[in-house]
């Protein structure tokens, strides 16, 4: 596409390539599809049948959210600093504007990336306010609201949260949705909503004293597991935290028997910065469960 319409084109983000991730999509972006389809036998073809594509009209006209560290809300650079893989206290202010007719939103999802999320508080127009509800799933801050948003209610919304930040520049992206109906959710954009906060954005530098370990933290389940069906330690759970990833990464499991050999090498899909988990039932990559001994495992 060439002429005026390039002004309205975004950056393009990395590739997403893992099912069930969030594109968070601002306005005037567009999507490129890439389609790889091949067979297992050279005497049979495949093909694409169809392809979907789900839209739904808009919630507000935009939707803007700025994030500060709560006690720093005019940083020196004009962004929040924060020291890598630290608990940190943040503000999360949204504003929405509307044209007549748009529905508005009575639920707000922030994605803080840490499993370690904790809710502070919410504000509307300076008031602390007790929400309907919270949630936090999988580094996902869930905030229902205890009244919709909407052209004839539109106050300012402040949420008050602790988290942790993985990589060395964050974006809390956000979005917010009605419960209850089929609207679907709409993408918070980085802007100037707040007159007592100066970062005009939703990204978070962090910064450390050392260059960080990719793989931090790694914890197990158990230091012995017996994966024989009967229930108990059948399956060994790896807790770590992977840091300052650009994108997610494919990760991979790797057993080594005592002497140095490996005997199972198996891959476990893409992860990105922050807390993550991986589970070995004890066997190799066909299937076959190792003899009783003592391995070294590695992420």
């Amino acid at each position: 596409m060439k002429g005026r319409a390039n002004s309205f084109w975004t950056f393009w983000s990395f590739p997403t390539t893992v099912s069930g991730q969030s594109l968070n999509l601002n306005r005037g972006s567009h999507l490129q599809l890439k389609l790889i389809l091949h067979s297992e036998r050279f005497d049979e073809f495949a093909r694409l049948d169809s392809l979907w594509i789900e839209t739904s009209p808009i919630l507000a006209s935009r939707v803007l959210g700025e994030i500060a560290e709560l006690d720093q809300p005019n940083p020196a650079r004009g962004v929040a600093e924060v020291e890598l893989g630290e608990m940190t206290d943040f503000s999360y202010d949204l504003k929405a504007d509307f044209t007549v007719g748009e529905p508005g939103f009575n639920s707000l999802l922030i994605r803080t990336g840490s499993i370690e999320t904790v809710f502070k508080a919410l504000e509307i127009d300076g008031v602390e306010t007790t929400p309907n509800g919270v949630e936090i799933t999988d580094g996902d801050l869930v905030v229902r609201l205890p009244e919709r948003i909407s052209p004839a209610n539109n106050p300012a919304l402040r949420v008050k949260f602790s988290s942790e930040v993985f990589d060395f520049a964050r974006t809390f992206e956000g979005e917010v949705f009605n419960e209850s109906r089929d609207n679907l959710p709409q993408p918070v954009e980085g802007g100037d909503v707040s007159d007592a906060v100066s970062t005009n954005s939703l990204r978070v530098l962090a910064s450390s004293a050392a260059n960080p370990q990719l793989v931090q933290d790694l914890r197990f389940s158990s230091g012995v597991f017996t994966p024989n069906g009967d229930g108990i330690n059948d399956e060994l759970i790896l807790s770590y935290s992977l840091f300052a990833l650009p994108q997610s990464v494919p990760v991979e499991l790797r057993v080594f028997s005592l002497d140095g050999r490996l005997v199972v090498k198996a891959q476990r899909g893409q992860q990105g910065s922050g807390p993550q988990t991986l589970r070995w039932d004890g066997r190799d990559q066909q299937g076959t469960a190792l003899a009783p001994g003592i391995y070294l495992l590695g992420v």
